[in-house]
């Protein structure tokens, strides 16, 4: 069972790595896209940036993979919310720019730069609430996992 915990943390961590580095190259592709080849220029700008930075933080839970307590299934469920929410940030963008509205989520943004269909789609909106539940289960499933893993050490020496 531990053994089988241990190969699953490989291809995890593998797989987060990989998907990570996917995701960052992902915004970069994104910043190229010029602002004329799409209605609302901002969400071209608000993806590149998310999946850019989401990148980097797949990239860095990979890293912590090994640290991680949890068993198989919870290692898995982590890993899923992990995907889902860090790509659905710069998908929600992505998608705004190309039909040309925004969210009621993002307030700041439409009073300074405001979608030209509109301030409150379902899809930029779903895709927001997504990747907000998603994102925070896999860091409070990170945090468990890290505390778990510290409890399990021996006591240093002083």
């Amino acid at each position: 069972m531990t053994q089988d915990v241990a190969q699953l943390k490989s291809r995890l961590r593998r797989w987060t790595l990989i998907l990570g580095v996917l995701q960052i190259t992902v915004g970069c592709l994104v910043g190229f896209i010029p602002p004329t080849a799409v209605p609302w220029f901002r969400g071209i700008l608000m993806s590149h940036i998310e999946y850019t930075a989401n990148g980097v933080l797949m990239v860095v839970f990979g890293f912590l993979v090994p640290e991680l307590r949890l068993q198989a299934t919870s290692l898995k469920m982590w890993f899923a919310t992990l995907q889902i929410g860090t790509w659905a940030n710069g998908t929600a963008g992505l998608v705004g720019a190309l039909i040309g509205y925004s969210s009621m989520l993002m307030p700041t943004i439409n009073e300074k730069f405001p979608a030209p269909h509109g301030a409150d789609h379902p899809a930029v909106t779903g895709l927001l609430q997504l990747c907000g539940v998603t994102i925070v289960v896999a860091l409070l499933m990170t945090l468990y996992g890290l505390l778990r893993s510290d409890a399990s050490l021996p006591d240093k020496p002083r």
